[in-house]
């Protein structure tokens, strides 16, 4: 009867074992998939990628639903923009920029109402030309020259 009961609580040893074990061997497999949660180095950015050679101040003009003004712009390197007409009518826009496919891409909104606006142009490391609109539904065109 010893025998018995030692064999059981062997037994009973092994399969406690080999419950850990397999456990184990799962949290590692599913602590190694992809997770969402986590940080990725190179994130895909919708506007395109950050183009060096522009990150600066742009000076220029501005003209469109609310008329003509002088328009200062500064791309950051971490992406984030600033522009600022030189009249009231044109409200102060902040966002982001990248550069996909040779096009250079705006989106941001003003600081008078949150107004969604995207400006358009085609990637130079002089001057920027193109075309900007607004989700209020006015537009117009913009002309900005790197500092």
């Amino acid at each position: 009867m010893k025998k018995l009961k030692e064999y059981s609580v062997f037994k009973l040893q092994d399969n406690i074992g080999r419950f850990i074990a397999l456990n184990l061997i799962l949290v590692m497999i599913l602590g190694c998939g992809s997770s969402d949660g986590g940080t990725d180095d190179n994130p895909a950015r919708p506007l395109g990628e950050i183009d060096a050679e522009l990150v600066g101040t742009w000076v220029g003009s501005v003209d469109g639903s609310f008329g003509s003004a002088d328009m200062t712009m500064t791309l950051n390197s971490n992406g984030s923009l600033s522009a600022e007409g030189s009249t009231e009518l044109y409200c102060p826009i902040s966002g982001e920029w990248g550069v996909n496919n040779a096009t250079f891409r705006v989106e941001g909104n003003d600081s008078c109402d949150g107004t969604s606006v995207s400006f358009l142009a085609t990637r130079s490391t002089t001057s920027l030309s193109g075309s900007w609109n607004g989700s209020s539904g006015n537009s117009g065109t913009f002309m900005v020259t790197k500092q």
